[in-house]
């Protein structure tokens, strides 16, 4: 008498596991329905993603290469100027003036009477000229001070080219996860929807008295073992789609 309470007891706890289980999975699946995780199963068949040169092509939009490319005209701004240095080696120079010029005079002797005379003239005066001083070390070091400026230009672009060699085999990992995790979730959904109709029907078997708690129980936890398995994989992907649009600056998800 008391095995078979006992029995009866254990199968009302898988029981009641199993029902909990049939209301909490349709309710965690509906809570993670934010954002990305709004994304049905659907959606993720119909993925395509764009072609990797494609990818490579929106990399270039980035900050990192819009610094790049204002750096260059910075290095080639200083280049002009530097070619033009020549040109301080030569001083013009020029001064004019304009102006009145008065004499006051004063005149006597024993026979003439005080009297006097004033005198003025217009005058302008001006000069125009040029100098040259040549200072040799600055002129000899002129080839190298050009060929060193042509160089950080070099460096820069060379430096540019660096980091996008480098963005692509970024993109190409997450690019390759993307694609793996992908197909890997269309196997795991058509897994996960198999086993949903298969607990409905057990719940209906159930229900018919054709199977025991302990039977529904098992195939509700192996649909919950499909079910966290699905959305590992699903978290995972979306992971390496969102690190792969910042990485190609392109959408790849419609949310």
């Amino acid at each position: 008498m008391c095995r078979y309470q006992f029995f009866n007891c254990a199968n009302m706890n898988r029981l009641s596991i199993a029902i909990a289980l049939s209301f909490f999975i349709p309710f965690f699946s509906g809570m993670a329905q934010v954002g990305i995780e709004s994304l049905t199963s659907d959606d993720y068949l119909n993925l395509q993603l764009p072609s990797l040169e494609e990818l490579f092509e929106n990399a270039k939009n980035s900050a990192a290469v819009d610094y790049y490319k204002v750096k260059m005209e910075e290095e080639a701004s200083a280049l002009k100027t530097e070619r033009r240095s020549w040109l301080k080696y030569f001083r013009f120079n020029s001064t004019y003036q304009w102006g009145l010029m008065g004499i006051n005079s004063a005149f006597s002797d024993t026979d003439t009477p005080l009297f006097y005379q004033y005198s003025g003239a217009r005058q302008n005066w001006y000069n125009v000229g040029v100098s040259f001083s040549l200072p040799f070390d600055d002129f000899f070091d002129r080839g190298n001070r050009i060929h060193r400026q042509l160089l950080k230009t070099e460096a820069t672009k060379v430096e540019m080219e660096k980091w996008h060699d480098e963005q692509k085999m970024r993109i190409i990992e997450m690019y390759s996860k993307a694609v793996k995790e992908l197909s890997v979730l269309r196997l795991k959904a058509e897994s996960l929807a198999f086993a949903n109709v298969q607990s409905e029907l057990a719940q209906q078997d159930f229900l018919n008295g054709k199977i025991d708690a302990g039977e529904l129980s098992q195939i509700k936890s192996i649909q919950m073992n499909l079910l966290e398995s699905y959305e590992q994989t699903r978290s995972e992907l979306n992971k390496a789609l969102l690190q792969l649009e910042v990485l190609s600056k392109t959408k790849l998800l419609n949310r």
